[in-house]
């Protein structure tokens, strides 16, 4: 690369290891001519030398460029255990979002958001869930048969996936007695709309 271009003739320079001879073409006569130009004349050596700096020049950008690609995609040898580790974590990842999606689907309106991760980061750098949970309204309703059908959902979707955790079997188990208490209730109110039917007969 020229830095500079001095307004002198037949200069003889040397940059970057390359001999340049700057030569005043005929309007040299013409002092402080506006028009005034110059030719550039390289030796052949000098050509030789910056045909071979341009092809390193092109090397070193390419060589760049490709560890740029390779930081940006954060890949990385990974050992046989590490690569092991990676491959166990991957497991555990879908098996975790299969299951906490199971929870949603199953539950419908009375979840609260969708399903909440924990993450672990692995060896390559990335995340992957290692846990989660789904939030469910488990609250009673207003009248019991709401409450009745409400109980029986919540008890579906706590045991919606393939392999139930203590958790959900427990969430499943209290959905269970908040339905039979609906009930007691219900039949209760039944029994009274009963009584005062025959009351008023």
């Amino acid at each position: 690369m020229i830095e500079n271009v001095y307004n002198s003739p037949n200069v003889t320079s040397v940059i970057n290891g390359i001999d340049t001879i700057f030569h005043k073409t005929p309007a040299e006569n013409e002092e402080k001519s506006s028009n005034s130009s110059y030719e550039l004349a390289f030796t052949e050596e000098g050509w030789n030398v910056l045909d071979e700096k341009s092809k390193k020049k092109e090397k070193e950008q390419a060589k760049g460029e490709t560890q740029n690609d390779n930081n940006a995609s954060g890949a990385k040898d990974l050992s046989e255990e590490e690569q092991r580790k990676v491959d166990e974590l991957e497991k555990i990842d879908r098996k975790v979002r299969v299951h906490e999606q199971a929870h949603v689907s199953a539950a419908g309106g009375y979840a609260r958001g969708g399903a909440n991760y924990n993450f672990v980061t692995g060896p390559d750098g990335k995340r992957y869930a290692s846990s989660g949970h789904v939030n469910l309204d488990t609250g009673p309703e207003r009248t019991p048969e709401a409450t009745i059908r409400k109980a029986d959902a919540i008890r579906k979707a706590a045991l919606a996936p393939a392999d139930p955790s203590p958790a959900d079997r427990q969430i499943a188990a209290d959905a269970a007695k908040m339905a039979q208490n609906a009930q007691r209730e219900l039949a209760a109110q039944r029994m009274e709309k009963t009584e005062n039917s025959n009351a008023s007969s």
